[in-house]
């Protein structure tokens, strides 16, 4: 593959990459590595026959040719089409024959500096702002960058929401994590927002209200998954009286098992508890 580059069609790219890895790395104590890395971003010294010179050595791993059936092989526009490998492992410098080391997105930089080669294209970061690299997600090389087990991908981290999934009640089993989750929304949508995406029919507004509903869905629920019907965090009554003192009422499940406590338990009489339109329906039963 011949794919030859007109120093006068880099300059552009030539001065953003060149900055952007020195720039986070300003106000950190760079390891001998990194500042060997920032230094050949800063000298620029990129080769003249681009992919042609990295590919003398790198053509038969199949992990790196792999790139070339991805949007960022693409030779027309992106990164192939600038300086091409070196846009994102920077400079070649005196790297043949592995004499300098390229940046390879492992830890020989830190995460602020390996995220500023992708954002020097992409703009969004991981949410809530974990001191997390793209790195870490994705695989520039990868033909689904990493899409095609999202779940794998994200219980790497969130273990505990991942062991949701074998549990009575889930949402996993039909659905992945961005389904609900956007990693790269700066502001994410509201709990119930979210909810209501599917859930329209509990939305509201509704005559009477019921307040856990309308704050917070995962008052009630766990939407990853719980051992009780309906993803509920715990079984009524004990659900409804974490709020509602049982007091003067019969169902109480600690006394007694009856008709206000077995089958629905509390909602065998407040069967409207995410909210009624009956004008009598203010404690939620019809």
């Amino acid at each position: 593959m011949r794919i030859l580059q007109k120093i006068g069609l880099l300059t552009a790219f030539i001065a953003a990459t060149a900055l952007s890895v020195p720039s986070a790395l300003a106000n950190k104590s760079a390891t001998p590595l990194e500042q060997q890395l920032v230094n050949k971003f800063t000298e620029a010294k990129y080769s003249k026959k681009g992919a042609d010179t990295c590919l003398m050595c790198h053509k038969k791993s199949q992990s790196v040719m792999a790139i070339f059936n991805t949007p960022h092989g693409n030779t027309n526009k992106g990164p192939m089409a600038g300086l091409q490998c070196e846009t994102c492992h920077g400079p070649q410098g005196k790297h043949k024959g592995k004499n300098e080391p390229m940046l390879t997105f492992g830890d020989e930089l830190s995460v602020e500096g390996r995220n500023s080669v992708c954002e020097s294209c992409h703009s969004q970061e991981h949410t809530p702002f974990h001191d997390q690299a793209c790195s870490d997600c994705h695989n520039v090389h990868q033909a689904e960058l990493a899409a095609e087990q999202p779940q794998a991908q994200c219980a790497s981290c969130h273990s505990l929401q991942d062991s949701a999934q074998f549990k009575r009640s889930t949402h996993l089993d039909t659905l992945t994590c961005s389904d609900c989750h956007n990693p790269h929304e700066e502001q994410p949508l509201s709990v119930n927002d979210t909810c209501y995406s599917c859930h329209a029919e509990k939305r509201g507004p509704t005559l009477w209200e019921h307040s856990p509903v309308t704050e917070d869905c995962t008052t009630c629920h766990n939407p990853h998954g719980s051992v009780n019907d309906n993803l509920l965090n715990s079984r009524a009554p004990q659900l409804c009286q974490s709020c509602h003192n049982q007091a003067g009422h019969p169902g109480d499940v600690h006394n007694s098992l009856n008709g206000f406590t077995q089958g629905q338990s509390c909602m065998n009489c407040h069967s409207k508890i995410h909210g009624s339109n009956h004008p009598s329906g203010h404690l939620f039963e019809k």
